[in-house]
């Protein structure tokens, strides 16, 4: 079987959580194809096989520096280790690649974490202007917001990020 086919069937495999059994058909791959250290790479990320994973991702950055996945991926990866220095230059990768906004929401909630509210809104503010309905930065944003004392703003883009805010006796209440 080509790589491609064996790609296809290691995707739909991991759709159904069959995480191992795509492991298997990856490894028959011969060639070094930075699609399939990318996959096994966020396999084994998924399984919590964090040297693999590193050793996998690595090997894809280096064969494609091109797909922000890749580097999306690493950055989580990073953080698992506990280094945010190496998820943040991770992070920019991705984002310079092609603005990606998943990576966008992530660098800035690691800024929030720090109390960095400004680079955090410009980075929640850019994930907005590639996709001005994304629920993350939106909530991400709002909650910024929030921890502003800017509270009109703040439920505006929670608002948008998660449906309507209702009060009623019980409490909050959010209504898609």
């Amino acid at each position: 079987m080509d790589t491609k086919n064996l790609i296809q069937k290691t995707l739909q495999l991991i759709k159904v959580g069959e995480f191992n059994q795509a492991l298997d058909q990856l490894n028959k791959v011969k060639n070094e194809d930075s699609n399939v250290f990318y996959l096994r790479g966020s396999i084994y990320l998924t399984l919590k096989k964090i040297d693999l994973a590193e050793e996998n991702l690595k090997s894809a950055a280096k064969l494609d520096n091109r797909n922000p996945s890749t580097f999306h991926n690493l950055a989580v990866l990073y953080i698992s280790k506990g280094d945010k220095e190496a998820a943040k230059l991770n992070y920019l990768k991705a984002i310079n690649i092609n603005n990606n906004v998943p990576s966008l929401c992530e660098l800035a909630s690691l800024y929030v974490e720090e109390k960095n509210y400004d680079d955090a809104q410009k980075y929640f503010e850019t994930a907005l202007q590639h996709n001005p309905d994304d629920k993350k930065a939106n909530l991400g944003l709002g909650n910024l917001y929030m921890i502003k004392n800017d509270y009109g703003n703040g439920l505006k883009y929670i608002h948008k990020g998660t449906g309507l805010i209702r009060f009623n006796k019980m409490g909050i209440k959010i209504v898609q």
